[in-house]
């Protein structure tokens, strides 16, 4: 083939067949590499009750749920709001918030700071109040979760379509 020896042929055979093997191995090396440590995906729920125990707590909470679906663990450390009144200051101006305000302690089973073992899932709360209500009407409000790996934090946007208001959430 092309003036080749059967050696040579068969070394350029079996070189590009490793030049091939070991491309896909420094791609799968590196999808590795990008895809290891903690992933922190949480949600938020306003409008709900807490129920049981025998006692009635008439009070509305936003529930949020973090889940770690990485493969290491992470520490939360802090959870909060962060309340913008324009678009523009909420999605390109993000580290410019027009109030912030910091939960103290969201949850009484799993008190910060809490390790989040990689598969675990960590829930906190937050009272839901006549001002909340507001800023999710009128702005852009957004529950913030600090972990010792994500940096700016992790958040998410308390949505005015999924938005159970305090006066719903008792009338039911």
């Amino acid at each position: 083939m092309f003036g080749l020896t059967l050696n040579e042929t068969l070394t350029l055979v079996i070189a590009a067949y490793a030049a091939a093997v070991s491309t896909f191995v420094l791609g799968w090396d590196a999808y590795k590499w990008l895809n290891e440590g903690p992933k922190v995906q949480i949600t938020a729920q306003t409008g709900m009750k807490m129920v049981g125990g025998g006692h009635i707590d008439p009070r509305t909470y936003v529930s949020v749920t973090a889940v770690n679906y990485g493969d290491r663990a992470t520490t939360i450390t802090n959870m909060g709001f962060l309340y913008y009144k324009t678009w523009f200051k909420a999605y390109l101006r993000r580290n410019r918030a027009d109030q912030a305000f910091i939960i103290t302690t969201p949850s009484q089973a799993q008190v910060l700071p809490y390790r989040f073992e990689a598969g675990a899932q960590w829930i906190g709360m937050a009272d839901q109040t006549e001002d909340v209500d507001q800023m999710i009407r009128e702005g852009y409000l957004f529950v913030l979760l600090y972990c010792s790996t994500a940096g700016k934090g992790i958040r998410v946007r308390l949505n005015r379509k999924e938005h159970s208001t305090v006066a719903e959430a008792n009338a039911e």
